[in-house]
């Protein structure tokens, strides 16, 4: 179950307000005493021991680590299919428009699926070959008028 901000936030109030400073200096924080807090606050609001515990201890590391209880945005893995790649896969196309994409690959020094994406989404260029399969010769012409007929 998600938290809301506002639980957020009165998760860390309880945690800090149950702080006790021991007699070596360290403080010790009452888990029993936040999570009592926490059900009287929010009775509505059904969550199991072991889901709080991994909750609160995730908000105070964050706050602690960040001075906030907001999380990062998650980027992901970064793209290599950028300005600067498509406008080189462009250029290399249009100096050899006969080239596999295997040896654009190679030259670009980026992957085959990579540059496969490029020509196809960015340049919106996609494979052809001409292919003959027949050859014509001299005596099909009569043969064919002669079956048409």
């Amino acid at each position: 179950m998600p938290f809301t901000q506002e639980q957020d936030a009165f998760i860390l109030k309880a945690h800090f307000g149950s702080a006790v400073r021991n007699e070596d200096g360290t403080w010790s924080y009452s888990f029993r005493s936040c999570r009592e807090q926490f059900m009287e606050e929010y009775p509505d609001v059904i969550i199991s021991y072991k889901a709080f515990a991994n909750h609160k201890t995730r908000i105070v590391d964050r706050f602690e680590n960040k001075n906030c209880i907001c999380k990062e945005k998650h980027t992901g893995r970064p793209l290599l299919r950028n300005d600067e790649v498509v406008q080189d896969v462009r250029q290399r196309m249009e100096a050899s428009p006969k080239k596999s994409i295997r040896q654009l690959s190679a030259q670009a020094g980026v992957s085959y699926s990579t540059c496969q994406r490029i020509l196809h989404k960015d340049l919106r260029m996609h494979p052809y070959r001409v292919s003959v399969l027949q050859q014509l010769h001299g005596l099909d012409y009569e043969n064919r008028r002669n079956y048409s007929d």
